[in-house]
């Protein structure tokens, strides 16, 4: 007679190699990342002497209002005086930066001739405020 009863049963088994292999490696990582207290280098930082001389130069800004009236730091002035002004300010600084601040509805025209006074006068760096 022929056996027909599975006796010859495969049986699973979990395989705890890579179970033990990740929390190995979890254990490495957070034992790795893990700052302890007073772990650090001792580093004496300089004062913030310099720095706080060269935050008391303002910066210059040309403010264009929505009326198309030119403001050199806060004082209205025509266009056409605007580059002997800015070359007064931009002689005894270092930086040559001038801030420029537009309306959003201001002309393109002006804006640009604007920039280009400035340019000629002297500035070097621009940052645009739109």
């Amino acid at each position: 007679m022929i056996d027909l009863s599975p006796s010859h049963r495969k049986r699973f088994e979990i395989d705890m190699a890579p179970l033990i292999d990740v929390v190995f490696l979890l254990l490495i990582f957070f034992m790795l990342t893990f700052a302890i207290q007073g772990q650090g280098l001792a580093i004496s930082l300089p004062e913030g002497e310099e720095t706080a001389q060269e935050k008391e130069v303002k910066d210059i800004i040309v403010k264009i209002d929505q009326n198309n009236n030119i403001h050199l730091n806060d004082l209205q002035i025509q266009v056409d005086s605007l580059k002997d002004a800015l070359g007064k300010e931009l002689s005894n600084r270092p930086d040559k930066l001038v801030v420029i601040d537009a309306a959003p509805k201001v002309k393109y025209g002006l804006f640009a001739r604007v920039l280009d006074i400035s340019r000629e006068a002297g500035a070097e760096n621009f940052s645009i405020i739109k």
